[in-house]
């Protein structure tokens, strides 16, 4: 499928493999950047923002690295988009399926991948 638009965010205009997905493979990851920990402003609503690095894939490769003021929940969500995807994509195989092991380990990725997105890993 290939059609035109300039948002590059979109998938028209490029080339979409019929199988695979368009992100950056994983992993992602956010590390927190402790000596820049602080607001961004005076203002109080900004005084739970957090100064974090978000990385994925291979650095310079073909992956990327993003910085900015984020709460750390959001961090922790954006850096776990690829667990959460294939852990879902997991679930969705087994949907209607009678292997209780390979439904058993989704559940399990599915597990990983939401503590993950919770900080809890």
């Amino acid at each position: 499928m290939t059609t035109s638009n300039s948002d590059p965010l979109s998938t028209e205009g490029k080339t979409v493999p019929a199988q695979g997905s368009l992100h950056t493979a994983g992993p992602w990851r956010a590390l927190q950047r402790p000596h820049t920990k602080g607001p961004p402003s005076t203002d109080p609503a900004d005084a739970h923002l957090d100064y974090f690095n978000i990385q994925a894939g291979k650095f310079g490769a073909d992956g990327w690295e993003i910085s900015g003021y984020l709460r750390p929940a959001d961090a922790c969500l954006i850096a776990a988009a690829p667990d959460l995807l294939a852990a879902l994509t997991d679930l969705m195989d087994c949907v209607g399926g009678d292997d209780i092991r390979a439904l058993q380990s989704a559940v399990h990725h599915a597990e990983t991948a939401r503590k993950k997105a919770e900080g809890r890993s």
